[in-house]
């Protein structure tokens, strides 16, 4: 008689361990729970004679960052502690602290200049209403740069819009976005701006998260749920989704010349890029590819023809957010590239089923640096030689592009939320 009672738990258990165990063998490869770091250790090491924590008094735990040619605008703390009230639904008590800053870093003089952001509904200077998160740049042909950027504040996320002028130590806020609307990303991760509609405040945002905290937000991470989205604004079309069924969409990046542009969004929970180009006006996205890259990757950022994927390298990084940040673990860094040329045509003869060279560039567990989320890289300038132009009367001398093949060297700049100021690491390929 108890068999009866018994067998329908015993199926029960065995039906959820085959519905999970695809999820859990997807997410050790992405947690990297049992892996053996060691093979990368003699790397590491090597790489840390060339890199450097600089500026560890200003950039402390750096969620974002943009470069604009020799220059980084980065978000940053000013206690590492903001980041554990980070939600808006977290953040039932009061953020005591001070609020989050903007920098802008010239890498060529080294000179960095803390943004007096100006004019945010309510501000106080503390976390209550300074609380960002990712953001993107664009640069106008005045050379004004428009700064979009996602604040959680305390019930509610938004997106506010600065302007700022290079040659001043200010940036005005002109807009403030709800998030709380049909078709609209309610936890807000990351942005894409659209430089040429910039006066319609064009924008991509990827939603994180369908929920934000309790049982159904640990479902939807433990089984993968692709729940989450992408949306799409301007002041023309409102709010829309523009990209659905994603499994926690957070990193964003693009293409800021409407030439050929594609869109690539981090889907962190399957350890996917998606491939998507815009379609028409209205902010629809086909999707062109899907990449496996084995990560949980943070944001994304595009620099030449390579697409640098950013994130950690093990654990659960959700343990940042629940301890004290000083004492939270190892999650590491790990940082891979891709290059855009091959992805969404007939690379290798593959059409768009083709599948890209995914490169390693740095593997580690915490002991060059913890819970990356970005990196920046810098190729350097090559001084083209000169060639005297025989044939023109004058006698003027041109300059010759000089032909390279292969990486080209540069500075990789990396930052992630238990940095103590950003990682430089010089001659990198």
């Amino acid at each position: 008689m108890a068999s009866k009672f018994i067998l329908p738990g015993a199926v029960a258990s065995i039906a959820l361990v085959a519905v999970l165990t695809p999820f859990l063998r997807n997410s050790n490869e992405l947690l990297n729970v049992y892996h053996d770091f060691t093979p990368y250790h003699a790397f590491v090491s090597a790489l840390s004679s060339t890199c450097s924590l600089l500026h560890a008094d200003q950039f402390l735990g750096c969620e974002d960052m943009k470069l604009v040619d020799d220059t980084i605008y980065t978000a940053c703390n000013t206690d590492l502690r903001n980041r554990q009230k980070y939600w808006p639904e977290y953040s039932r008590q009061p953020r005591p602290w001070s609020g989050d800053k903007f920098f802008r870093w010239d890498t060529a003089t080294d000179s960095v200049v803390e943004i007096d952001l100006r004019g945010i509904p309510g501000d106080d200077g503390t976390a209550e209403t300074r609380s960002f998160h990712g953001f993107d740049v664009n640069v106008l042909p005045d050379e004004t740069v428009s700064i979009y950027v996602i604040n959680h504040l305390r019930h509610e996320s938004v997106v506010e819009k600065f302007v700022h002028s290079p040659d001043t130590a200010f940036a005005t806020h002109v807009a403030r976005l709800n998030t709380t609307v049909a078709g609209a990303p309610p936890h807000p991760n990351n942005v894409f701006s659209l430089p040429e509609r910039d006066a319609e405040n064009a924008i991509f945002v990827t939603n994180d998260h369908l929920y934000a905290h309790g049982p159904q937000r640990i479902f939807e991470e433990i089984t993968q749920r692709q729940w989450a989205w992408v949306s799409f604004y301007s002041d023309k079309t409102g709010w829309k989704k523009v990209l659905e069924n994603v499994a926690s969409a957070n990193g964003i990046a693009g293409d800021k010349s409407v030439d050929g542009r594609r869109v690539y969004v981090s889907e962190i929970f399957r350890g996917i890029i998606r491939v998507l180009e815009p379609v028409g006006d209205e902010g629809e996205l086909k999707e062109v590819q899907q990449v496996k890259v084995g990560m949980l990757g943070d944001n994304l950022g595009r620099f030449g023809d390579d697409l640098y994927i950013t994130g950690p390298a093990k654990g659960l990084p959700v343990e940042h957010y629940m301890r004290d940040p000083e004492t939270a673990g190892s999650p590491g860094m790990v940082v891979k590239r891709i290059n855009t040329k091959q992805l969404g045509g007939g690379f290798f003869g593959g059409g768009y089923t083709a599948d890209p060279i995914v490169e390693l560039l740095i593997k580690d567990d915490g002991k060059l640096g913890n819970m990356t989320t970005t990196s920046v890289f810098k190729a350097h300038k090559i001084e083209a030689p000169v060639k005297a132009k025989q044939e023109e009367q004058d006698d003027e001398e041109m300059m010759v592009e000089e032909q390279t093949t292969g990486q080209p060297k540069g500075d990789l700049f990396i930052t992630g939320l238990q940095f103590k100021g950003i990682m430089k690491c010089t001659n990198f390929e």
